[in-house]
């Protein structure tokens, strides 16, 4: 990550520039937020564009206290432990799975082929222990009874409620019966949630793709909701092991 200051602002106007050009649906009319008011990205475009400059702008750094919970959550270990990796991005968050586990096997699926790229670029050391898989969640399977962990870090905001459970019921058939889901995304309050939901209802779900995560807005969740869901899917213990106000939760979700 850049440290001068100059360099920092370099990519965030980098950033910005190019999500401008990406923004081809209109806000909703009215009495709106002012944060509408600018429209909306595809989705895919959006990452397939930002891919170069995401570790840039949204990297973290060794001592990250998000992302750390998360992989606290996978042992220490030497052994080829099998990893399911959702929405892996640029690999962020396997930086510090690595650090755990360095001859983990890892699946990693992103719907986004320059995210994949990217990925690959930075663990150009651990081709043999990664399998790399371009798709959406909604519309892909992920085996049956395969993986010790399955992870997903600031991807599952994407999609609606209802999305997530048939995606959780997947992840959860591809887990072995001893597997364990660790997630990590954004949260809000009950309050939050509901006009999160309220302005999706009023505003992405009417443009085509809504349903489907075509879109580049935040189905950001309350913590009862979240665990309620997972239980839903059919996970048979949920806990949640770290959360911050503004940084996210982090859960845990045994087969």
């Amino acid at each position: 990550m850049p440290k001068d200051k100059r360099q920092i602002q370099s990519i965030n106007d980098e950033f910005l520039r190019r999500v401008e050009q990406l923004r081809i649906a209109p806000g909703p009319s009215g009495d709106v937020p002012e944060w509408t008011t600018d429209g909306i990205e595809e989705l895919p475009e959006f990452f397939n564009s930002t891919a170069d400059i995401w570790d840039q702008k949204f990297g973290a750094e060794p001592d990250d206290p998000f992302y750390q919970a998360v992989a606290l959550q996978i042992p220490q270990t030497d052994e080829p432990i099998d990893i399911l990796d959702l929405g892996c991005g640029t690999g962020i968050q396997l930086e510090f799975v690595f650090e755990r586990a360095p001859n983990a096997k890892v699946t990693a699926i992103d719907r986004a082929p320059n995210m994949l790229k990217q990925l690959r670029s930075k663990f150009s050391n651990k081709t043999e222990q990664l399998r790399l898989q371009q798709g959406s969640l909604l519309e892909l399977t992920f085996g049956h009874h395969t993986y010790d962990y399955a992870i997903s870090t600031l991807t599952m905001h994407h999609f609606l409620p209802q999305r997530k459970v048939a995606v959780y019921k997947e992840v959860r058939k591809a887990l072995r019966t001893t597997g364990i889901y660790v997630e990590g995304d954004q949260s809000t309050t009950v309050e939050g949630e509901k006009s999160i939901l309220y302005w999706y209802n009023r505003w992405i779900a009417k443009l085509p793709g809504g349903d489907n995560a075509e879109w580049n807005y935040d189905i950001t969740l309350s913590p009862e909701t979240q665990s309620g869901i997972l239980r839903e899917a059919g996970f048979s213990e949920v806990q949640l092991t770290w959360s911050h106000p503004s940084a996210g939760a982090v859960y845990v979700a045994k087969y």
